[in-house]
């Protein structure tokens, strides 16, 4: 028989224990409150107003008034409550590098918003994202954004507040480079964007779907299905995997559904350049011209040396074309709701968009 073990002995905390315990906390936070306090850099401190300073820039100025509001949108004869910048898409904000803008945001909603200015390089207290940057516009108040646009591209600007981009809230703003040799006709500013606001739902009914969560699927966590205003087991080979998970019953083109399309009109033989935003919150596009070649020139702004023709969620390119004789860029109806994809085609030669698993 093993003999038993010996006791363990037992942690006793004596007076004097504690008080040495107590002293050494004590001098711990002292020795934390004697530490200096973070020296942060603030939005609007003079750290971030020396640099904009040194940007130097043009000395011109752009204005523009933007005011949010709710608003309905016609979609082919069905309408559609909303909330925009008076229009959908915005009215193109278009202005030279290192030009400032100085844009006042007038709020008539009934929440907070703001203006985020997608992809640019710029001042940080301008960025519009609260309450990191700014804090929120107030409904009923306004806000001066001022700041020098450096580089040259196109970029677009949106509210960071909520799921408040998912409305028609957005515009492209368009940096011109006064240096670039040109060598095209015409210029197209084409905005892509996946719709259900005042349709199916709005996009705050959506985000408490999504937040619900899907439960217990009992065992069917890999069919695909449509659950509500939801997408369950969506998924894109040309993604890579996820298609998404938010079912959209249309997909614009510059706040045009399929049986109203934008339609943009070329004479044969010119070169057309392409500014092409994806506004989509959860959709990857695919864009094509029936008849023509796309050549892919910038992409978030910069240069750009190779082929690419997926314009993800968020995404920002400039691509040329030469039109052909018969050539009428088109949305085509023959898109239907589930395709996870979108052309802008001629309207005599529709091109057929790839399809992936998404439902009616």
């Amino acid at each position: 028989m093993n003999p038993s073990p010996a006791p363990r002995p037992r942690f006793l905390l004596t007076r004097r224990g504690f008080l040495g315990v107590s002293i050494g906390a004590v001098a711990t936070v002292a020795l934390a409150a004697c530490a200096p306090a973070a020296n942060w850099v603030q939005p609007d401190g003079a750290q971030v107003q020396g640099a904009e300073r040194r940007r130097g820039g043009t000395g011109k100025v752009t204005t523009a008034t933007l005011t949010a509001a709710p608003t309905v949108l016609d979609l082919a004869g069905a309408t559609a409550p909303t909330w925009a910048f008076g229009s959908v898409p915005a009215p193109v904000i278009r202005l030279g590098a290192g030009d400032t803008l100085k844009a006042t945001v007038r709020n008539q909603l009934e929440a907070d918003t703001s203006v985020h200015w997608h992809g640019l390089a710029l001042r940080n207290d301008m960025d519009g994202v609260p309450p990191v940057t700014q804090q929120p516009i107030k409904a009923g108040a306004s806000f001066d954004y001022e700041f020098i646009a450096p580089d040259p591209g196109t970029y677009w600007f949106h509210p960071h507040v909520g799921v408040q981009l998912d409305r028609g809230l957005y515009g492209a703003l368009i940096v011109e480079d006064p240096a670039e040799p040109g060598g095209y006709e015409d210029e197209w500013v084409i905005i892509l964007d996946d719709w259900l606001d005042g349709v199916t739902a709005t996009p705050d009914d959506v985000l408490d779907e999504l937040s619900a969560g899907m439960g217990d699927m009992g065992g069917m966590g890999d069919m695909f299905m449509r659950m509500g205003n939801t997408l369950m087991g969506a998924t894109s080979d040309l993604l890579g995997g996820d298609a998404g998970d938010v079912y959209y019953p249309l997909y614009l083109v510059n706040g045009k559904p399929p049986a109203d399309p934008t339609q943009f009109t070329g004479r044969a033989g010119e070169k057309v350049r392409l500014r092409i935003i994806n506004a989509g919150s959860d959709t990857a596009f695919r864009l094509a011209i029936g008849g023509h070649t796309l050549t892919i020139t910038n992409t978030d702004g910069f240069p750009w040396n190779r082929s690419k023709s997926t314009a993800s969620s968020s995404a920002w390119a400039n691509a040329t074309t030469r039109s052909l004789p018969w050539m009428t860029a088109r949305s085509p109806s023959s898109l239907r709701p589930r395709a996870n994809a979108i052309a802008v085609s001629p309207s005599s030669a529709p091109a057929a968009p790839r399809q992936h698993r998404r439902p009616m």
